[in-house]
Protein backbone atom coordinates (compact mmCIF):
# COMPACT_ATOMS: atom_id res chain seq x y z
CA UNK A 1 0.00 0.00 0.00
CA UNK A 2 1.36 3.36 -1.19
CA UNK A 3 0.69 6.49 1.01
CA UNK A 4 -0.01 9.79 -1.02
CA UNK A 5 0.47 12.81 1.17
CA UNK A 6 -1.93 15.57 0.38
CA UNK A 7 0.74 18.74 0.39
CA UNK A 8 0.31 20.80 3.51
CA UNK A 9 0.86 24.86 3.25
CA UNK A 10 1.39 25.48 6.06
CA UNK A 11 4.73 22.92 6.31
CA UNK A 12 5.61 24.18 3.15
CA UNK A 13 5.29 28.35 4.35
CA UNK A 14 7.63 27.27 7.64
CA UNK A 15 9.74 25.44 5.34
CA UNK A 16 10.54 28.87 3.51
CA UNK A 17 11.02 31.14 6.41
CA UNK A 18 14.97 32.08 6.91
CA UNK A 19 17.22 30.86 9.62
CA UNK A 20 17.14 32.79 13.03
CA UNK A 21 20.31 33.44 14.43
CA UNK A 22 21.28 34.52 18.03
CA UNK A 23 22.11 38.59 18.45
CA UNK A 24 25.24 38.62 20.60
CA UNK A 25 24.18 42.58 21.42
CA UNK A 26 20.76 41.26 22.69
CA UNK A 27 22.65 38.17 24.39
CA UNK A 28 25.01 41.23 26.32
CA UNK A 29 22.08 42.72 27.19
CA UNK A 30 20.08 39.99 28.50
CA UNK A 31 23.06 38.78 30.35
CA UNK A 32 23.82 42.01 32.05
CA UNK A 33 20.25 42.70 33.32
CA UNK A 34 20.33 39.30 34.81
CA UNK A 35 23.15 40.19 36.71
CA UNK A 36 22.06 43.55 37.86
CA UNK A 37 19.30 41.82 39.30
CA UNK A 38 21.10 39.49 40.88
CA UNK A 39 23.49 41.52 42.60
CA UNK A 40 20.58 43.95 44.04
CA UNK A 41 19.66 43.02 47.53
CA UNK A 42 16.18 41.43 47.83
CA UNK A 43 13.73 43.37 49.68
CA UNK A 44 12.50 42.32 52.71
CA UNK A 45 9.20 41.02 52.20
CA UNK A 46 10.30 38.63 49.92
CA UNK A 47 13.23 37.25 52.19
CA UNK A 48 9.96 36.87 54.87
CA UNK A 49 8.19 34.72 52.14
CA UNK A 50 10.97 32.62 51.68
CA UNK A 51 11.24 31.83 55.24
CA UNK A 52 7.70 31.00 56.03
CA UNK A 53 6.94 29.29 52.56
CA UNK A 54 9.16 25.73 53.54
CA UNK A 55 7.35 25.84 56.57
CA UNK A 56 3.86 26.33 55.50
CA UNK A 57 4.89 23.45 52.91
CA UNK A 58 5.64 20.78 55.80
CA UNK A 59 2.89 21.51 57.64
CA UNK A 60 0.56 21.30 55.13
CA UNK A 61 2.07 17.80 54.48
CA UNK A 62 1.72 17.06 58.12
CA UNK A 63 -1.97 17.81 58.15
CA UNK A 64 -2.23 15.54 54.51
CA UNK A 65 0.05 12.83 56.20
CA UNK A 66 -2.77 13.22 59.96
CA UNK A 67 -5.48 12.99 57.97
CA UNK A 68 -4.60 10.26 56.04
CA UNK A 69 -3.47 8.40 59.22
CA UNK A 70 -7.21 9.37 60.67
CA UNK A 71 -9.09 8.12 57.53
CA UNK A 72 -7.21 4.71 57.65
CA UNK A 73 -8.50 4.43 61.12
CA UNK A 74 -4.86 4.27 62.50
CA UNK A 75 -5.39 7.45 64.90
Amino acid sequence: MTVHEQPDDLLDALGRLSTSLPSTARDARTRARCHDALARPRPRRARAIDRLLPAAVVAYGVIIVVEGLRIAGLI
